[in-house]
């Protein structure tokens, strides 16, 4: 072993993390060990949002081209439907490995444009409707703060502050009915299954929370295949069970009860319910969002 290019080696990596923590430049802001500042363009990294109702993901070939540039952000929900939205710092970072893992993170000021004539201010949740279908180009726009990130990998302590970051997310807003899965009761048909922890049916309560209304189909529960995610396992088919669904208008519910199994030994074993499994309601806004699956 050369001692000397071994000492040389350990020099260079020093000074390497010594820039790393250091760092500053005009296109990525000011970075160092004590802090880092970004604003306008070089914040934009750090800009987020947050909705806390349905909202679905949608198919790349459904998006105009003239808003491919988005597909990364897009998104769909129903037209009529009252959802929270709140402007949020990004805890992941800028995107380039600059600064990650951000830690208590605080927006200072938070404006968000619908794309719909409506522009609300507030840092906390601001509640939409829109109330026509189609496309709209939601803008979000932060200043804030955070206390703690790594930059490259290296623990650097320091404040950071984000400065008029923004962020374009692309919502279509769609005029269909939405199968949801929203509780799940077990239920036992006598004295003995409750002892021996047999469970006999189960009560699934189902929402339409599109804008539409939906057609009576029929709900599907099996045992999941363990190497086959939404096949019924090879070994269980005889647990399989069918249930009738009737039409739901929008924002109604029903409560379905199944006839389904679940011996003590099956309890820890994968089940899956598809809420239409007839394929009747093709319109929905995620089809693919039917398939839901428990312990």
């Amino acid at each position: 072993m050369n001692i000397n290019k071994t000492k040389a080696g350990i020099f260079i990596i020093l000074i390497t993390l010594f820039i790393l923590c250091s760092i500053s430049t005009t296109s990525a802001g000011s970075y160092g060990s004590n802090g880092f500042e970004v604003n306008n363009d070089e914040s934009n990294g750090f800009t987020s949002l947050n909705v806390n109702k349905e909202v679905y993901s949608i198919d790349k070939n459904k998006i105009p081209k003239k808003y491919k540039q988005y597909e990364a952000y897009t998104y769909q929900i129903a037209k009529g439907k009252k959802i929270s939205y709140k402007a949020v710092i990004n805890t992941a970072g800028d995107g380039l490995g600059l600064v990650t893992n951000l830690k208590g993170t605080k927006v200072k000021r938070a404006t968000i444009d619908f794309g719909d004539g409506t522009k609300k201010v507030s840092t906390g949740w601001i509640s939409h409707t829109y109330k026509k279908s189609g496309w709209y180009l939601i803008k979000v726009n932060l200043d804030g703060t955070c206390t703690g990130f790594d930059l490259f990998g290296t623990p650097c302590n320091g404040t950071g502050k984000i400065n008029n970051g923004t962020k374009y997310y692309l919502f279509y807003v769609a005029n269909k009915p939405q199968l949801s899965l929203t509780g799940i009761t077990a239920g036992y048909t006598s004295q003995k299954n409750y002892k021996n922890k047999y469970i006999s049916f189960l009560d699934v309560k189902i929402s339409n929370v599109g804008s539409l209304s939906t057609k009576a189909t029929k709900i599907k529960i099996w045992y999941q295949d363990p190497k086959k995610f939404g096949k019924v396992h090879p070994k269980l088919k005889k647990y399989t069970a069918t249930a009738y669904l009737k039409a739901l208008k929008p924002g109604k519910s029903t409560s379905v009860r199944i006839y389904f199994k679940i011996p003590k030994a099956l309890a820890k074993y994968v089940k899956n319910i598809r809420l239409d499994y007839l394929n009747k309601n093709k319109n929905q806004m995620s089809v693919s969002n039917n398939l839901y699956s428990f312990t």
